[in-house]
């Protein structure tokens, strides 16, 4: 009798325990199969044109996309001098006569296709400072996505090209000189990018119309053209008729004002009066001009040193030409990305009368250049940081570091670009 109670209650505690590991193996099953149908979820294939994204891609762009907007949106009530002094007064001026109709004289120092998105905005809502700052934001989100096409066109990776797409989005001095500074410096260099993907896509005609479109909102979108020529020197995509889209695409766009009844000669030679407005050799970017002590307000020899490195300029720029010219090599995709980057950083580095926000280019080109090569993502960090501490003196008032250092940081920067630009060349050489 003892014994078979014994064994009913060891029955019992065996059933027991087999009951509480089969409902542990089915808590735990139940559990892979949620979790297997979210990864069914998030791994689902999306094909967007001829791009195949993964559910999981698209989510963290969305999610990209959003914070993007939430690092941006508190910023906008911020105020510039640039915006106080210059923006402010020619919206309000567009606003009292008549938005569009106000295109028949001179308001601003800006070129039409800048001015027509200020008459649109002037009608969209009484918020200046808003609506500016709208459309430069914008403008990133255009920008993100070139960068998102050109990596992809030249890696077919998806996740790098979105790690190229952030980048832009999280960089500091575009969420400053848009949703801070509410400067416009993205959309130009938004064309540019859009021109450089044509290049990739080995389409001519394109990549110098975009390249027009560039020019016709800021003249500094020339810093890009040396890169252009020395693509057309070595026979990769450019096709020398097609530079006639650059003054073609200026011309074009300054119709609508000269409809408007604004002078055709006037609106052609707004760069001509904007190139006489800046005597210094450097506006606080950290160039050359920085090491010589030309900067704002102080300068010594502004028109001699200015003539000096104009033709500096552009005898380093004949020098690359000559070097490149001279070498039996094929352009390939990785080092058509880093002649990009050296020759626009040489242009700004070398040439008088640039800007804090002149190194917007170079910035977005140091992004590129650090995502096609992982291993060279500190060089994009360093030149996102030479740009920031040059926008630190205007915007907050304070230098964080004298001017002459960043300059040399900056060279040293521009140097090992160019010792990675003849790293690549040599290697080349050696492999044919």
């Amino acid at each position: 009798m003892i014994q078979w109670i014994f064994l009913s209650k060891l029955q019992i505690v065996i059933e027991l325990k087999n009951k509480k590991k089969s409902e542990v193996r089915y808590k735990v099953g139940h559990s892979m199969e949620k979790e297997r149908k979210l990864d069914q979820f998030l791994q689902y294939t999306v094909e967007i044109g001829e791009i195949k994204f993964q559910m999981v891609d698209l989510l963290f762009i969305l999610c990209l996309s959003v914070v993007g907007l939430l690092i941006r949106i508190p910023l906008y009530p911020i105020t510039s001098a640039d915006y106080l002094g210059c923006l402010l007064p020619w919206m309000e001026e567009i606003r009292q006569t008549g938005g569009f109709f106000s295109l028949n004289h001179s308001i601003s120092n800006y070129t039409s296709p800048y001015m027509y998105l200020m008459c649109l905005v002037s009608y969209v809502t009484r918020d200046n400072l808003y609506a500016l700052k709208t459309v430069s934001v914008i403008f990133d989100y255009v920008a993100a996505l070139a960068m998102f096409l050109l990596v992809y066109e030249i890696t077919c990776n998806v996740r790098r090209s979105i790690i190229g797409m952030a980048l832009v989005l999280l960089c500091p001095t575009v969420i400053i000189n848009s949703a801070y500074w509410c400067q416009c410096d993205v959309i130009y260099t938004s064309f540019l990018l859009w021109s450089l993907l044509y290049f990739y896509r080995d389409n001519s005609r394109k990549s110098l119309v975009f390249m027009g479109i560039a020019f016709s909102f800021k003249l500094q979108a020339l810093f890009f053209v040396p890169f252009l020529i020395l693509m057309w020197l070595k026979g990769r995509t450019i096709k020398f008729r097609h530079f006639l889209y650059i003054p073609a695409m200026y011309v074009l766009t300054a119709v609508p004002a000269w409809l408007f009844g604004r002078s055709m000669k006037d609106l052609l030679l707004i760069y001509v009066q904007q190139s006489e407005t800046y005597p210094w050799g450097t506006l606080e970017y950290p160039n050359i001009y920085a090491l010589l002590g030309e900067v704002m307000p102080d300068y010594y020899h502004a028109n001699e040193v200015s003539s000096a490195g104009t033709f500096m300029t552009i005898i380093l720029l004949g020098l690359l030409a000559y070097y490149l010219y001279g070498k039996r090599i094929i352009i390939t995709n990785q080092m058509a990305a880093t002649i990009a980057l050296f020759s626009v950083a040489l242009v700004v580095y070398t040439l008088p009368h640039m800007h804090d926000r002149y190194g917007f280019l170079v910035d977005l080109l140091a992004i590129l250049y650090g995502v096609l090569n992982p291993g060279k993502l500190m060089m994009t960090c360093l030149f996102l940081l030479v740009s920031l501490l040059s926008y630190i003196p205007y915007l907050l008032g304070i230098h964080i570091m004298p001017i002459a250092y960043v300059a040399l940081g900056l060279l040293a920067l521009l140097l090992l670009v160019g010792k990675d630009l003849y790293g690549q060349i040599k290697a080349q050489e050696s492999s044919l």
